[in-house]
């Protein structure tokens, strides 16, 4: 005969896309994650403080572009072991330049990738994406709510109180959020 419990946090679940600028393989941390779900700008030119204070990965997708004639072209994810858990990848190749190589993979169950991550800098996933690669992401955020400035993040610019999604690979800059205003 009284309201209902609530689960009070607000917890958005969305796809992101990127797109790879370098072949070269890139780290992905649990602050990188946190960072794609958005920042305002604090200080002009300078911090971004992120929106929100936790984030779940759910999947990764990597489409590889279709390799010219006679060539291989491969994606792939590499989630990093903790505790003494293995890395465990996941991989494709292809050489067919009609059919792109193409990755889908989840956190191994019970790995650290799995679970509610807060931006303490743990290395999450190794991702290997050619040039022109697709990359999404189907991530849930919890939103800041206790009313201090989240997560900060140093800029080059910025306009204050913008907000900005971050690229996925945090400061080297090559997966690029796709139609997402972004800044470094």
């Amino acid at each position: 005969m009284h309201p209902s419990q609530l689960r009070t946090n607000v917890v958005v679940k969305h796809r992101f896309r990127f797109t790879s600028t370098s072949a070269t393989a890139r780290t992905i941390t649990d602050t990188n994650l946190l960072g794609i779900g958005g920042a305002v700008c604090s200080v002009a030119n300078t911090t971004l403080n992120m929106i929100n204070s936790t984030t779940k990965l759910h999947s990764v997708e990597v489409w590889a572009p279709p390799a010219s004639q006679g060539a291989a072209s491969t994606c792939s994810v590499e989630w990093v072991g903790q505790n003494f858990a293995p890395n465990i990848e996941v991989s494709d190749t292809s050489n067919s330049v009609a059919e792109p190589a193409h990755v889908r993979a989840k956190p191994p169950p019970g790995s650290q990738a799995s679970l509610w991550l807060p931006p303490v800098g743990n290395q999450i996933m190794i991702v290997i994406a050619p040039i022109g690669s697709i990359i999404d992401l189907v991530c849930s955020h919890t939103m800041q709510d206790d009313g201090i400035a989240g997560t900060a993040a140093t800029v080059a610019t910025g306009s204050l109180g913008a907000m900005y999604f971050m690229y996925l690979d945090g400061a080297t800059h090559t997966y690029v959020p796709t139609s997402l205003t972004s800044t470094f």
